[in-house]
C-alpha cells in the first residue's frame, strides 16, 4: 500500500540498530520503556493542532465509537497518567513505537512510521528541558554524528507570546500556524498571508526581524519566557553542549500543546525536513512535562546520506555445511547455539561451492564442513571467509574463535 512498508531482512537490521540505538541512550539516562494501544478514541488528539486531526486514520469501530489509529503519542502518555494519579515523580518514560498519518507522501515522511518518544515529567525546572535535549544530542552522536552534522533549533513559546504583545499581534495561534509554514513556502507568501489575515506591514516586518535574533541579550523586554530561554542555553553550555545548540525563534512547532521551551533538530545541509521536534507541555498530562519524538524514515535517510548505516550483513555467525552428516551436524548447531553463536545449517543439500558462495554473499564471517572424516577425527573445519584460512578444530573450541 501506497506510505506503507515491508520490511526484508536488510531493511529490518537497519531499523533494528536504530531502535537498539534510541533505547540505550534513554536507558543510559534512567529512562523507562513503555507502550500504548495501537487505536485511541479520536478525541484524544484535538489539542494537536489543525494538521494532525485532518491527518488522522479514523473509523466507527462496532460500538459506533470514533477511533482512529495513533498519529502520535504524547497524547496517550498524557492519558496513561491522568488515568494512574499514583505514578511517583518524577516520570521518565520512552517509548518506540508505530504511527500512522495519512499525509502528502515525500522524502522522508510515509503514512506509517516508527517514532522514538522521550518525556521527563513531573519536574518543572529548566533542567529537565537541557537533559531532554541531551538525550537527542547523544542519540545523533551515538550514530557518529558531530556538531558539524545537525544541530539543535531552540525556542520558547512565552518569549514568542510575548513578543506578539509586545507588537500588539492578536489571535496568537492562527498567526503561529501560519508562520510555522516558514520554510515550506517562501517568505514572501506567508507575508502576504499574514496581511489577508489583518497583520499591518510594521508587524509582519518585526515579526520577520524577530527571526534574525541570534543573541538573547538583544532582546529587551520582560519575559518568563526569555529567562527560561537564558537558563536553559546556560545549562546546556555547562553540559559542554552549546556546539550543537542555536537560537531561533522562527520556530514555532505546529502543536497546540506546547507551553515553553519548543525544540527540532536538523541536518547541517538543510537537505532534510526535522529530524526531530519537541518542547514543553505543561497543561496536557495535569503536571510540568518536557519531550519529543523521533521518527525512523528521516532518520534512514540522513545516516545513509553519511554512510552511517550498518552494512548489509547476516547476523549468522556460523554457517553449517553437512557432508552426509546432517543429523550430528544438527547437533553440533545445538551445541554452538548453546554457547551463544548465531547458527544456521544447509538443508538443501547443495555443494561446497554454492554453499560457500552462499555464505560470501550473505556476508556470514565463518563457515563449518562437517564430514566423515573430520567427525572421526572429533573435529569440524573452520573457514574464514574474510581471509580464506581454512583449519581442522574442536567444536569446544568454535565459539572462542568465531567470537573471541
Amino acid at each position: 500500500m501506497k506510505g506503507f512498508r515491508d520490511f526484508y531482512p536488510k531493511e529490518k537490521r537497519i531499523s533494528n540498530y536504530i531502535f537498539n540505538t534510541w533505547k540505550e541512550v534513554a536507558l543510559n539516562y534512567g529512562y523507562e520503556e513503555i507502550d500504548m494501544p495501537i487505536l485511541e478514541e479520536t478525541k484524544l488528539y484535538n489539542k494537536s493542532g489543525d494538521e494532525i486531526p485532518a491527518q488522522i486514520y479514523r473509523f466507527k469501530d462496532k460500538s459506533k465509537r470514533d477511533v482512529a489509529l495513533r498519529p502520535e503519542t504524547t497524547p496517550s502518555i498524557a492519558r496513561m497518567i491522568k488515568n494512574n494519579p499514583n505514578l511517583k515523580k518524577p516520570i521518565k518514560w520512552f517509548s518506540i513505537s508505530q504511527c500512522y498519518r495519512y499525509e502528502q507522501l515525500q522524502k522522508g515522511r510515509g503514512r506509517e512510521f516508527f517514532q522514538f518518544n522521550l518525556d521527563y515529567l513531573g519536574v518543572e525546572s529548566m533542567q529537565a528541558d537541557a537533559e531532554v535535549i541531551t538525550t537527542l544530542i547523544k542519540i545523533f552522536t551515538s550514530f557518529n554524528l558531530s556538531e558539524n552534522d545537525f544541530y539543535i533549533r531552540i525556542s520558547n513559546r512565552k518569549l514568542l507570546n510575548d513578543l506578539y504583545k509586545e507588537y500588539k499581534i492578536e489571535k496568537t495561534k492562527e498567526v503561529s500556524r501560519m508562520l510555522d509554514k516558514k520554510g515550506k513556502i517562501g517568505d514572501a507568501e506567508i507575508r502576504e498571508q499574514l496581511e489577508d489575515f489583518g497583520l499591518a506591514k510594521e508587524q509582519v516586518t518585526a515579526l520577520f526581524n524577530i527571526f534574525k535574533i541570534k543573541n538573547l541579550n538583544e532582546i529587551k523586554i520582560e519575559s518568563k519566557g526569555l529567562d527560561e530561554l537564558k537558563e536553559l542555553f546556560s545549562i546546556l553550555k555547562d553540559y559542554n553542549l552549546d556546539k550543537f545548540i542555536e537560537l531561533d525563534l522562527g520556530i514555532m512547532r505546529g502543536f497546540d500543546y506546547y507551553t515553553s521551551t519548543i525544540f527540532e533538530a536538523f541536518d547541517k545541509n538543510k537537505k532534510f525536513r526535522a529530524l526531530a521536534g519537541g518542547g514543553r507541555y505543561d497543561n496536557l498530562a495535569d503536571m510540568p512535562g518536557v519531550g519529543y519524538g523521533l521518527g525512523d524514515i528521516v532518520l534512514t535517510l540522513f545516516l545513509e546520506s553519511k554512510d552511517l548505516l550498518p552494512k548489509e550483513a547476516s547476523e549468522t555467525e556460523v554457517f553449517i555445511i553437512p557432508i552426509n552428516t546432517l543429523q550430528k551436524s544438527i547437533k553440533i548447531a545445538e551445541q554452538l547455539r548453546k554457547d551463544n553463536l548465531n547458527v544456521s545449517i544447509d538443508l538443501l543439500k547443495r555443494p561446497i561451492s554454492k554453499n560457500l558462495e552462499y555464505a560470501d554473499r550473505k556476508q556470514i564471517p565463518y563457515v563449518i564442513i562437517i564430514g566423515e572424516d573430520e567427525l572421526k577425527q572429533r573435529k569440524v573445519k573452520l573457514k574464514n571467509m574474510t581471509t580464506g584460512e581454512e583449519r581442522l578444530i574442536s567444536v569446544e573450541d568454535v565459539s572462542k574463535v568465531c567470537r573471541p
